[in-house]
């Protein structure tokens, strides 16, 4: 699958954004502490190979302890859209567990729109056809959804502060649109044989446990970030259907000299039960969830979603090289540059061990990070594949 990008506009915002950076920049000659509050805030002019052009706000908002490079809380709110249907309005928010207190707790709440969500099957192999997004099927590989969430997470420290448990809850209504702006016919409406409900609930109760020795929050340097999530779908708490996923994520930070870090992230989640087609792309996580197989969050370079299934095992693997340290407007920023090689792999009906390592998907390219302050991350990254060439990804922090 290959598909023409027209992408001068994304690579002259993300070359703006530096050069401005770089022109107010003032080199300085160590890190300096971050200030008690810091506000962080820009137009959200973003470009995704996969959603278009994105344009709104996002404003984050930092608390910090004196001498702490890690945040003690961060409120983000977000007013996000695109020109490929996109329509996000969230609030974010996240108190890290300290010495002192020993609770972390995390929330979202969000109307999350998306007019043309990709969909291409399920399975490892599934096939793609440009000749079918033509006319009146233009969208055939598409589907509308419109969920609107609330979540929280709760986390507490198990004797030292690098093990904790996690204990959430969330409630979910999802619409979907089998055929976006009346498209005609899509692939989701023939699998789904023209059946689905008009409004969809994925109300869920998870626990889980964290491993967590990192630096810092933001842009980890050395440490080892490792969890399990176990989450619960359920009728009796007013779901559309049953069913059980687990996650096991294990990330590792290790600086190489004073400058490089080599990150990497392997991730495995596997869902047993009635789950819904819609629910199979997203990767659960200890914050925010992300997409997959495919996209920004997960295998950069190939089209996101572009594979989907009841399992699902990523690999990502970043060298990061902080070239440049300088003040910017007063706060101590860096730029960060990096190389990466993602690979991955689904299952339509769960994890299999035995294939875990045969047809995978990969994508590598290269990236860079301007760091406002101690978290405030705007970030460029540029993947190829197989599949696609060149498509860029703009938005905010690190993948993992």
């Amino acid at each position: 699958m290959r598909r023409p990008y027209h992408l001068a506009l994304g690579i002259a915002f993300n070359v703006g954004t530096l050069a401005i950076g770089l022109l107010a920049a003032t080199p300085v000659a160590g890190q300096k502490a971050p200030r008690p509050v810091e506000i962080s805030g820009l137009p959200a002019l973003n470009f995704d190979a996969d959603e278009g052009f994105g344009y709104g706000v996002i404003l984050a908002l930092y608390g910090y302890d004196p001498g702490s490079p890690s945040y003690r809380w961060t409120v983000q709110p977000t007013v996000f859209l695109t020109t490929q249907g996109r329509r996000d309005y969230t609030l974010f928010a996240d108190a890290p567990s300290s010495p002192g207190h020993p609770w972390r707790i995390s929330g979202f709440v969000g109307r999350e729109q998306q007019l043309a969500t990709p969909y291409y099957g399920l399975g490892n192999n599934t096939s793609y056809d440009p000749a079918l997004e033509q006319g009146a099927t233009r969208y055939f590989y598409r589907y509308g959804r419109d969920r609107t969430r609330l979540t929280t997470d709760v986390q507490h420290a198990l004797g030292g502060n690098s093990v904790r448990a996690l204990l959430g809850a969330g409630v979910s209504s999802d619409k979907i649109d089998l055929t976006p702006f009346d498209s005609g016919s899509t692939l989701l409406q023939r699998d789904l044989l023209n059946r689905t409900p008009a409004t969809a609930h994925t109300n869920y109760v998870r626990a889980g446990l964290t491993w967590d020795t990192r630096d810092r929050e933001v842009g980890s340097l050395s440490g080892t970030w490792a969890d399990l999530l176990v989450q619960r779908v359920d009728k009796k708490l007013g779901a559309s259907s049953d069913y059980t996923r687990w996650t096991a994520t294990a990330r590792h930070y290790q600086p190489l000299g004073g400058r490089v870090t080599l990150a990497n992230r392997l991730l495995v989640q596997n869902t047993i039960g009635d789950a819904p087609i819609f629910v199979l792309s997203e990767i659960q996580t200890t914050q925010k969830p992300q997409d997959g197989l495919g996209g920004s969050s997960s295998v950069r370079g190939l089209p996101k979603d572009r594979y989907m299934g009841k399992g699902i095992a990523v690999s990502n693997n970043e060298l990061r090289w902080r070239a440049a340290d300088f003040s910017l407007h007063g706060r101590t920023s860096s730029l960060v540059l990096s190389g990466f090689v993602d690979a991955g792999r689904v299952w339509a009906d769960g994890v299999d061990v035995s294939t875990a390592f045969s047809d995978l998907h990969a994508g590598y390219g290269g990236g860079a990070r301007l760091a406002f302050g101690s978290s405030f991350v705007v970030a460029v990254d540029a993947g190829h594949s197989s599949q696609l060439t060149a498509p860029i990804y703009i938005g905010l922090g690190y993948m993992f």
